[in-house]
C-alpha cells in the first residue's frame, strides 16, 4: 500500500508572534488545527510534526501526532520548508508514496481543502498540487523598486483599468503542498514533475504572521 504522510512544520522561534504555533484560534492551537484537518481528511496513515521545540512536541503528542525533532540548522529563520520535509522523509526512510506539507500558519484550511487537493492530484495525473487563492490586490497594479525608483511591474496603463477588466490573478497561499514523494526527493522542490494548482477561497487562506492576522482569523472563523 502506498505510504501517505502529512508533515506539519512548526519551529519554536517566531519573532513576529512569539510562540505562534501554540497560539489558539477558535480555542485550538495552530498545531492542533492542522493535525485535526489532516486526520479528518482520512487520507494519511501517518501525521508528523517536525519541530525543534519541546512545548510544541508535547502539544503534537497530545494531538496524537508523531514528532520528529529537527536539527538546529533546520530551525533558523533562513531554513527552507522543502529541506525540513526532506529531513522528515529521510528520518522515516520513505522514498515513495505521497506527502503533504501542512503549515500550521494556515489555521482555517480544512480537511475538505486537503481532500480537494488529493482528488485533483489523482484525477489530473499530477505529481504535485499547490493551493492558491485569488489575489486581494491585482499584481498588475503593483510597483517594484529598482535603483531607488518606483517602476510598474508591467505597464503603467494597467493602473487605471478597472479590476473587473483584468484577468483573474492568483497567489500561492501556503495552505496545502501535496507531492508524490519520489519526484519531490528527486527535484528537491514542491513544484516537482507535472505540477498543478487548486483554488481555495480567500477566507480560508489567511496566513498567520502577526497579531492582526490572529484577530482576523478569529473573526473569519466566527463568520464561517
Amino acid at each position: 500500500m502506498m505510504k501517505k504522510i502529512a508533515i506539519i512544520t512548526a519551529r519554536g522561534g517566531s519573532k513576529g508572534v512569539p510562540g505562534k504555533n501554540l497560539r489558539a484560534i477558535g480555542g485550538d492551537s495552530l498545531i492542533k488545527r492542522s493535525v485535526t484537518a489532516a486526520r479528518n481528511s482520512h487520507i494519511f496513515d501517518t501525521i508528523v510534526v517536525s519541530t525543534d521545540d519541546a512545548e510544541i512536541a508535547r502539544e503534537a503528542e497530545q494531538c496524537r501526532a508523531t514528532v520528529v525533532i529537527r536539527p538546529p540548522v533546520l530551525a533558523s529563520d533562513s531554513a527552507k520548508s522543502i529541506d525540513v520535509v526532506v529531513h522528515t522523509l529521510e528520518e522515516y526512510k520513505i522514498a515513495d508514496g505521497l506527502c503533504c506539507l501542512l503549515q500550521p500558519t494556515s489555521p482555517l484550511r480544512t480537511e475538505h481543502d486537503i481532500i480537494q487537493a488529493y482528488d485533483h492530484l489523482n484525477t489530473g495525473n499530477f505529481d504535485s498540487i499547490i493551493s492558491v487563492c485569488e489575489c486581494e490586490h491585482h499584481p498588475y497594479k503593483t510597483l517594484i523598486m529598482r535603483d531607488d525608483q518606483y517602476h510598474p511591474i508591467l505597464q503603467q496603463r494597467y493602473f487605471e483599468q478597472p479590476r473587473q477588466s483584468l484577468e483573474k490573478a492568483f497567489r500561492i497561499n501556503g495552505a496545502v503542498y501535496l507531492n508524490k514523494i519520489d519526484s519531490l526527493l528527486r527535484e528537491k522542490t514542491f513544484f516537482a514533475g507535472n505540477f498543478g494548482f487548486f483554488a481555495m477561497p480567500w477566507n480560508r487562506s489567511i496566513d498567520i504572521d502577526s497579531e492582526i492576522d490572529i484577530a482576523i482569523a478569529e473573526l473569519l472563523l466566527k463568520g464561517a
